[in-house]
Order: C-alpha cells, then structure tokens, then sequence
C-alpha cells in the first residue's frame, strides 16, 4: 500500500509540475472534472441512506406483519423507524429542492404510517407510496451520478484537445486516477451498505438463508439457520458447506448442485438435515447464483424453507390413509392393496389363500351399554387377540366399524381356514374387559377362498361379505363359507334398491297423515306424517320393508328433507299442528339443523306448528352431543317429541336434562293397559313424570273404546291409533280439517 501511495505521489507530482506549465490551457476542464468529483460524494452518499431507508422499512413492515398476522387493514407500527435515516438524508439533498421535496413526502408518508392508526388498507396502501417515492430518489441520484460520469469523460477529452503533450497527459492522468479512486471507494462504501441492509432483512425472514462464495464457503447467515439448526453463526461462517445439510457429503449430489450454479441456473432440493443435537429436520432448499459486476458466478445464495412439520403431517396422512387409526391395523384401502399382491403370489406358486370376514355380534348394543369409549376399547383388545391367534404371516385388517378381515396363507390346501375361524372365534369369545365388570362376546365369520370363490382381492372381499350376511341370517357365532346359493338372491335385492334410487326422483313417495286426540275433550290435537311408497311394480311398499334400505344406503338424508320440507308445505296450508319422525342417521347428520330451518323458512309457517319426533336411542351413543343438537332445533322454535318411550334402553336421568315437549308412550304398554296392572302401572308412573317434568304424553296404539277410558284415567293427555283414525292422504286429511275446529299452535 505504501508502495502504491509513492507512485501516486510521484505521477501526481509530475502531474502537477505539468500542470503549471500548461495551466493557462487547462484551467477550465480541471476545475470541471474537480467538481465532478466532489459531486460523487453526496450522491452516493444519498444512495447509501436509501438503501438504509428502504432495508429499514422492510424491516418494520415485516415487524408488523408477523405480529399482527390475519389483521388486515392495520396501521404500521414503527419497529425499528425510518426516522434516523430521512433526517440523514436531508443535509445530503441541500441545494437539490426536487430531491427535498421527495423526501418532504416520504417523511409525510412516514409518519400517517407509523404514527396513526388509518382506515382498512391505509398502512399497506402508504407502504406502497413510501417504496415508489424511494424507487423515484434512487432513480434521481442514479441519473445525476450518469451525467457526472459523461461530464468526467468530455472534460477529460476537452484537456487533451486544448493542452496537447505530455504535460497534459500527466494532469488528466492524476485527476483521473484520483476520480476513479474516489468513485471505486465511494461505490464500496455504497455495496457494503446495501450488503448491511440486505443482512437485516435476511434476519426478518423466515426461510434459511447462507451467503457463500465460489469456493463453498460461507460468508454469512441469518437468524433462522441458527434458530432451526442450533449452530452459532461464528460455528458457521468460514465452513465450506452447511454441516446441518449431510448430502452435501454425497459427492455426486454436490457436483450437480455446483456444476447447476455456476452455469447460472438455481438448483432446487429437498434435504433431510441434522440439528446440532442430532434432532432430524426437512428442507425445501433454493441454491441461486450470486453474480459480479462482470456477469459472472461469484458465488451462491442458499435459500431453505423448514417444512418439517408438513413432513410430518403428510407421513401421518399417508398413514391414515391405509390404517385404521383406532387399532393400527390396515383398514380396507390397504387390505386390498395387500390382498392383490397375495393373489398374484399365489397364482404364481399354486398356494391357497383364503379371507375371512369377522362381526362381532350385537356390538351395537354393547357399544350403547357400556359406552362409546369402551367400546372403543372393546375393539382394540378383539384386533390385538386376532394378531395373536392367526399364523404370523397372516394379514390382520379392520374392515368397518366392527367388522376384521384375516388373510390366511395355505401353501398346500384350503384345510387351514376351519380352524383359523377356529381361532377367532375362540379369541373373541374370551373374556373382554368391561364398564367395572367383564363380559364374553361372539362373532359371525364369513369365508371365502383363493381360487374357488375369486381370483381377485375384489371379488374374494365381496363374497366374504356376502357369506358374512348369510352367517348373521343364522344367529349369533355363526360361521358361512361362500357358495354360488348365496348370491341367488342379491339380484332382488340389488333390483330393490335400485328402484329406491329412482322413487324420489320419480315422485313414488307420498306422505300420509295419522291424527292425535285430546282423551278428555276428543278434538284432533295434532297429526303425524308417515311415508308411503308406492312403486309400479311392487305396489303400496311397507315402511318397515324400505326405510331399513334407506338408512343402509345413506339415501334416508334425501329423502328426510323431502318429507320436512312436504309436511312444512301442509302445515302453512292447514294451520295444524303435524309431527315429523327423524331416524338416527338423520338426528347424526351435520347440516340438520340447516334442513330444519331452510325447510321452516321457505315455507314461511310459524316454527311451533311443527313437532320433530325422534326415538331415545339417539341419546345413548352421545348424551352431549344430543343436548346440543336439541337446544339449536328448540332455538328454531320447533317442539320436540320422544318416540316410542319406554322400549330399548329407557332412562329416566335424560328427560330432566333434554329440552323436550312430548312423551309418546309406546303401543306395547297400551295394548293391555285395560287388562294388565303391570302395564297400568308403567303407564301411569309415565304419566306421572312427565306432568312433574311440564311434559305432555301420547298414548300410541289405542285400538278400542276401553284403552282409550283407561288412558284418561291415568292422566294421559293424548291418544293416536286406529281407534281413533288410520293414516290418510292429505287431501283427505285436509277434508277432515274441514269438519273440525282447528285447535291453537303447540300441544295445549
């Protein structure tokens, strides 16, 4: 350098000597190119100050962003402020009053941004205003620095033209090396500064940044890599690669990236990195060319976004995807995957295989006794006693909510199956852990076997089911291998409902209406809608043969909305109060409450015409779940009745806590109430709770004059059955309406 600092001393000595011999000549292109150079100061001065503006601004709006996320509209906060920097600007611009009056703006700007809380959008729109009027003074002091480089140039060649020689040469010589100079020096000073602005922004960003040169090396990263990797940025820079990345050691893979990079285009990678604990993370992973002034690849920008927990997520996806995630064992999507394979195995080598379909009996109702959680439970020690009775090559699956498949592998003959149903039966009938109490359960098993009854995992799962169906028609721990006698009668039955896809849309479906009487004054109280069907070919179908199919079949939430949104056309029509029955499938359903009130709403009736009837099974699976449901049907202004009051698992604890209107005593208690004290005496306790609860009852099934005298005795408030009326047509029943006095809303 001392070296470097002479030879300038002694060119700019002969420079000047020169100088003065021919100063007469070069007086005015000398003093332009001086001033030339002392402009290059403030200017890139003003660039160093934007480039710290424009990082500073960056900065509090990232500030703001993370911290106010889902919050738009919000007024920017200043965090850090771009104060400092503008009043740095401002003796920097004097003299230049277009340059001031840019940076009155931005100051303006500035402070409606960070000072004041704007309208929705205020702060996002002034952000973009500050960041155009900075883009302006940048593209100013650019254009000024590029006139000043012009003028540089033609005073240089106005001072060889006027001064000619050697005297000369040695004057442009000096005031150019020493512009040059300056102007490299000031252009460093201007790198470094943006460098430092482009740091604290990097630190702001999420992602995982590393800056390295051409070798590898690192020169610089943010604060994310040291927060996701636990390695220090001192541990870091000077290093040759990431050490938190270990395919870089992969050779191969580093030649690509390298051999990508310097050719100019970014290479892209997903990288599996470890933590300076030795804690495994995920990357999606960016490697851009870093270019010089020449064009050329100085080095690279690493840019790495931490996707670990979408790993994580998407591996537990994939996993539920093909598991049953109650048991952990396969569930049905991957039964068949497995399955296929195993066929084409044995198609290969000649072996047997067989399925076996296991439903364990009555669970529903163990499920309803003991609860959903036990039931639960229930099923994840039944899956943990099949793995361990079948042979370890076996395939142990959960097909349904209680229903196991097994694959049995035979290498010689289908003789093993017997007594690998055997083994499940025997391992499901032991004893199973109880609600405080132990208890046995049974299982009905259907079979079918490889190649006989199927060559695909298609059809060997369909005839298992159907032998399983076969194997429940015949009681409780039953076991049916498939036959060609099994699916004689799958064609009616597929034929049957086939036709109940199509009587919605064909208009097969009517509602009759059965009326309720008041036992002391004998006036209709009230009607209930029941559907018929009535098809081309099989005629008027019972309910009780076509509603289970609909149920089956998911068909029951369709056509539910078509009988609420027909009976709600009645009731606006008649002004009579009418009750409308929901299966379990549909009290389950999520947009319920949507079907009732749309319904309500486009009718246009008065909400307390309308009774929504629902059996109390619906409140054994999820106590919790049917109060809330209720309270949002009661919230619509419907009343709500039980059905059937007294049958299945009848507890008198939910009456008190359910927001109910209507008790319906169930026909077998009425049917001899007039000749059996036992049934007189439920009825009458029945009668009794629900007038201490506020509750009103229906007597159903009253088919003679003496029920219905008994009924009333007991303080019963309503009856319905043949006694009194069938169910009829509406246009009927709408005659009917015509002869009586219609009563007032609700059951009174």
């Amino acid at each position: 350098m001392a070296g470097v600092s002479r030879t300038f001393g002694v060119f700019a000595a002969l420079g000047l000597a020169a100088c003065a011999a021919a100063g007469a000549f070069a007086y005015r292109p000398a003093r332009e190119i001086a001033s030339a150079v002392r402009s290059y100061g403030p200017a890139y001065g003003v660039l160093a100050e934007i480039a710290r503006v424009r990082s500073a601004l960056a900065s509090a709006e990232r500030g703001v962003q993370e911290e106010r996320a889902g919050e738009p509209g919000e007024a920017l906060v200043l965090r850090p402020g771009i104060g400092p920097e503008l009043g740095r600007l401002a003796p920097l611009l004097s003299g230049r009053p277009e340059q001031l009056d840019r940076l009155e703006r931005l100051g303006a700007l500035a402070r409606a941004t960070f000072e004041k809380a704007g309208p929705p959008g205020g702060g996002r729109r002034r952000a973009l205003e500050m960041a155009a009027v900075i883009d302006e003074m940048e593209a100013a002091e650019r254009d000024r620095i590029r006139r000043t480089d012009a003028a540089v140039r033609g005073s240089a060649a106005a001072l060889l033209l006027y001064g000619g020689g050697a005297a000369f040469g040695a004057v442009l010589l000096v005031l150019l090396a020493f512009t040059l100079a300056r102007r490299e020096g000031l252009r460093r000073q201007l790198a470094e500064a943006s460098l430092a602005g482009l740091q604290r922004t990097a630190d702001h960003v999420g992602d995982l940044i590393t800056i390295a040169d051409r070798s590898g090396r690192i020169g610089y990263v943010n604060q994310a890599v040291e927060e996701t990797t636990g390695y220090a940025r001192a541990e870091l820079v000077g290093k040759r690669s990431e050490p938190w990345l270990p395919w870089y050691a992969s050779e191969p893979l580093l030649r690509e990236m390298r051999d990508t990079v310097l050719s100019g285009k970014p290479f892209r990678a997903s990288t599996t990195g470890r933590k300076k604990t030795g804690e495994a993370f995920h990357a999606n992973e960016t490697v851009t060319p870093l270019l010089d002034d020449a064009g050329g690849v100085a080095g690279f920008i690493s840019a790495a976004r931490d996707v670990t927990r979408q790993k994580e997520l998407e591996g537990r996806l994939e996993y539920l995807d093909r598991h049953d995630p109650l048991t952990g064992l396969p569930n049905r999507r991957q039964l068949a995957e497995l399955l296929d394979g195993a066929t084409l195995r044995a198609r290969e080598t000649g072996h047997f295989l067989s399925v076996l379909i296991a439903d364990i009996d009555q669970f529903k109702h163990i499920n309803n006794l003991l609860g959903p959680e036990k039931g639960d439970e229930v099923l994840r020690h039944v899956a943990r006693r099949l793995r361990e009775a079948v042979g370890q090559r076996d395939i142990v699956a959960r097909v349904g909510s209680d229903s196991f498949a097994v694959v049995h592998f035979d290498d010689s003959q289908p003789v093993g199956v017997a007594a690998t149903a055997e083994a499940i039966r025997r391992a499901v009938s032991q004893t199973l852990p109880g609600a405080g109490r132990d208890f046995t359960a049974t299982v009905a098993i259907g079979i079918a076997v490889y190649p006989h009854n199927g060559r695909d995992a298609h059809a060997l799962l369909q005839n298992a089911d159907l032998a399983l169906g076969e194997a429940r028609s015949q009681g409780r721990n039953a076991i049916r291998v498939f036959d060609d006698s099994i699916t004689s009668g799958v064609p009616e039955i597929l034929s049957f409902e086939k036709r109940l896809f199509g009587a919605l849309e064909g208009s097969e479906y009517l509602l009759h209406y059965q009326p309720y009487f008041d036992l002391a004054t004998l006036r209709p109280a009230g009607a209930e809608a029941l559907i018929k069907w009535r098809n081309g070919d099989l005629g008027l179908v019972s309910p009780a043969q076509f509603i289970p199919s609909l149920e089956d079949t998911g068909m029951i939430v369709d056509v539910g909305r078509w009988v609420l949104e027909t009976a709600c056309k009645q009731i606006k029509e008649w002004a009579f109060p009418i009750s409308v029955n929901l299966s379990s499938v549909q009290f389950h359903h999520e947009y319920l409450v949507g079907m009732v009130t749309e319904a309500v709403c486009d009718s246009g009736l008065d909400p307390a015409f309308l009774t929504l009837e629902v059996t109390e099974s619906v409140f054994l699976h999820d106590l919790d779940f049917a109060m809330r449901t209720l309270k949002r049907l009661k919230d619509v202004g419907v009343s709500l009745s039980v059905d059937d009051f007294g049958t299945g698992y009848s507890s008198l604890s939910y009456l008190k806590k359910l927001p109910l209107d209507t008790i319906k005593i169930d026909m077998s208690f009425v049917q001899d109430v007039a000749r059996d004290p036992d049934s007189a005496s439920i009825v009458m306790a029945i009668t009794t709770l629900a007038r201490g609860l506020g509750l009103k009852t229906i007597a159903e099934g009253v088919e003679t004059e003496e029920q219905r005298n008994v009924l009333h005795l007991l303080r019963c408030d309503m009856g319905q059955g043949y006694h009194f009326s069938r169910a009829v047509p509406a246009p009927e029943f709408g005659k009917f309406l015509g002869r009586e006095p219609r009563p007032p809303p609700g059951l009174q």
